[in-house]
């Protein structure tokens, strides 16, 4: 567990530092030939040089948010239990075995990770824009960096959604960056090799093609999400989270505490998708309050407006339920459990939640609740079913569930834990288009290089469709 070693391994941070200096020695090795620069392109060497900045610069801001986490305990996400060694896991959910596998990936990451600098150094002129004086304003200039932004959570958005819903891409790719199930900024950039290759191309280089930055814009963008990223896995949330602070004042933005609330559901966590900003999220119903209620001090005005649209949805149901009761005959039957009988266990010594109709006793289960026991406890004494089935939950959660019901409850249909059901909208064809659209505008803009770039990404959609299209076939 060290800060100074990329997945506290020797060979990934060898691989990590001598792939940046590799590419530096290119360019200083081999002046006036096949590395030399084009016009208004930056050189081999200073490419290199920036990625060496940004690999030094993501170590220093994740010791940040490390520091903060294990200094600033009133700023967490999460009780300190749910960080606690136990079962060989190590400090963010993960078993030995899964370490083992991720430091295999990372060296992969790494490797790919230079390989597509030099590619795209040496197949688009001009995709790494040189240094130089900018004709527009900073005005005009800082719109150009949240429009950049925008372009760019979007693919990423429906890459992300689609490693949720789509079983084969959660269960073989996107799953492995989700081991870590109370996340700490180190776990950033663990994903599966695939994962993040594909991320890079969708995320910076779809969004440098088609919104153009200068040299100042395009690494300030990368500091800001390499903070993002480091951010939204710190498992804290406070003041100290610059990037998020900064924007902060952007509508449907979204803090710390979404993502780390993400990544404590199954495959079915469909929400918290988007990098900073969170419009896309807005836009396409997945956006929720996170912690919101439990951190107060980083809720935005959008989640006190759901946190209160929600407590109004909840009481309607509640009065129904409540009325459903009034008229049910034989509501004190045996094995049926009343609304104020529900509400008496309401407190850690007894808590009590209904799901789908039916009554189940946590509390002893609540302090074993892999999203924690805070969690159970503030629904304890209610009905439950909204929160369950936002969050989503796997075919284990479920089984749990049968050992800790106590009866069905009155008023209420008996409908038990919904089940994971792929409506249209997150069928792999869906989730998909939104990419084969970005895809086909890259490959539109007429940019030397860019159709080779989106005939790749297009065979690589092709061959993901043929793989999931036979799996869901033999499912």
């Amino acid at each position: 567990f060290s800060s100074l070693l990329f997945s506290g391994d020797v060979i990934n941070t060898v691989i990590e530092l001598g792939s940046r200096l590799g590419l530096i020695a290119l360019g200083v090795l081999n002046p006036g030939g096949y590395f030399t620069p084009t016009a208004g392109s930056q050189s081999l060497v200073e490419v290199g040089l920036w990625m060496l900045g940004m690999s030094l610069f993501s170590r220093a801001y994740n010791a940040w948010l490390e520091y903060v986490y294990f200094t600033k305990p009133q700023h967490r996400t999460q009780p300190p239990l749910e960080h606690a060694l136990r079962a060989k896991c190590d400090l963010t959910g993960r078993e030995l075995k899964d370490l083992r596998t991720q430091t295999l990936h990372d060296r992969a990451t790494l490797t790919l990770d230079a390989a597509l600098a030099l590619t795209l150094y040496l197949l688009i002129p001009g995709f790494y824009p040189a240094a130089g004086a900018s004709a527009r304003s900073w005005g005009a200039r800082l719109a150009l960096v949240l429009a950049h932004q925008y372009c760019l959570s979007f693919t990423m958005y429906w890459a992300h959604r689609a490693g949720h819903v789509v079983p084969w891409k959660w269960q073989h790719i996107h799953g492995v960056h989700h081991q870590a199930t109370h996340p700490l900024s180190r776990n950033t950039y663990q994903a599966h090799a695939f994962d993040n290759f594909m991320n890079a191309l969708y995320g910076h280089t779809f969004a440098q093609l088609l919104v153009p930055l200068d040299y100042t814009g395009y690494y300030l963008i990368h500091v800001l999400r390499i903070m993002e990223s480091l951010e939204k896995h710190s498992g804290v949330s406070c003041a100290y989270n610059v990037a998020h602070n900064l924007q902060r004042f952007l509508p449907y933005s979204q803090m710390p505490h979404h993502h780390d609330l993400h990544h404590e559901g199954s495959k079915r966590c469909n929400f918290t998708f988007s990098a900073a900003g969170g419009l896309w999220d807005w836009a396409f119903g997945s956006r929720k309050a996170g912690r919101a209620q439990s951190i107060g001090e980083q809720a935005t005005t959008l989640d006190v407006r759901q946190i209160e649209a929600e407590a109004a949805e909840r009481q309607a149901h509640e009065a129904a339920l409540a009325r459903a009761a009034a008229n049910a005959e034989g509501a004190a039957a045996e094995g049926k459990v009343t609304l104020t009988q529900l509400a008496e266990h309401s407190t850690a010594e007894s808590a009590w939640i209904a799901i789908g109709g039916t009554v189940y006793d946590v509390t002893n289960y609540a302090a074993k609740h892999p999203g924690g026991k805070q969690v159970l406890l503030e629904l304890a004494g209610r009905d439950a079913t909204k929160a369950f089935d936002d969050v989503g939950h796997s075919a284990k959660a479920r089984v749990v569930l049968k050992a800790l019901r106590v009866g069905e409850l009155v008023g209420a249909t008996a409908s038990g834990p919904k089940l994971d059901e792929d409506s249209f909208w997150n069928g792999h064809l869906a989730v998909h288009a939104p990419i084969v659209m970005m895809t086909g505008l890259v490959a539109l803009t007429g940019t030397p290089g860019t159709l080779p770039l989106a005939a790749f990404c297009a065979s690589a959609l092709a061959i993901e469709s043929a793989i999931i299209h036979m799996s869901e076939r033999q499912r």
